[in-house]
């Protein structure tokens, strides 16, 4: 179940219709203390929680939240920052899973409520979290060598180039 908390009820309804069309469950709070309450009775899987409320906003909210979860899953929803770069800053900054910006579309909405919902993946014995196969590094490692060499290339040219005027 996903706890939606969003003090503009036209935000509200449509982001929970996205939601339920993915085949969610979800509950709906109309402001910060109202969401705090309701995560404390549901214990929601996620919750999506609206930053720029009245009252409590969702900075307050969400670190009510995490004082009685401090794994609790929270997506934050915001129209006011200004960028991927800022998103994952404050994300990291506030022990969010993510930031998404309003206006969001189905799909992207679906798509993160998707990956922030699935299990952490497991590494394979032997191996370390998130270690990269040997052909894929290695793969990695001659597109780095090549950018290098024509990177080299093209500074022999301009230096050749000014040798000659």
């Amino acid at each position: 179940m996903i706890l939606l908390i969003d003090d503009n009820d036209n935000e509200r309804a449509m982001i929970r219709k996205m939601l339920e069309s993915g085949g969610h469950d979800v509950r709906e709070a109309t402001g910060g203390d109202e969401g705090v309450a309701q995560f404390a009775a549901l214990s929601p899987a996620l919750v999506l929680c609206d930053l720029m409320m009245p009252l409590k906003d969702g900075f307050a909210t969400i670190a009510d939240i995490q004082a009685r979860n401090a794994a609790a899953k929270i997506i934050a929803m915001s129209g006011v920052w200004y960028g991927p770069a800022d998103h994952g800053q404050m994300a990291r900054s506030l022990g969010l899973r993510a930031v998404i910006e309003k206006p969001f579309g189905l799909t992207q909405l679906l798509d993160l409520v998707k990956r922030t919902l699935a299990p952490p993946t497991q590494a394979k014995p032997g191996k370390k979290a998130g270690a990269r196969p040997r052909k894929k590094a290695k793969a990695a490692a001659r597109r780095s060598a090549k950018k290098t060499r024509t990177k080299a290339k093209a500074g022999k040219k301009t230096r050749r180039a000014k040798r000659k005027s």
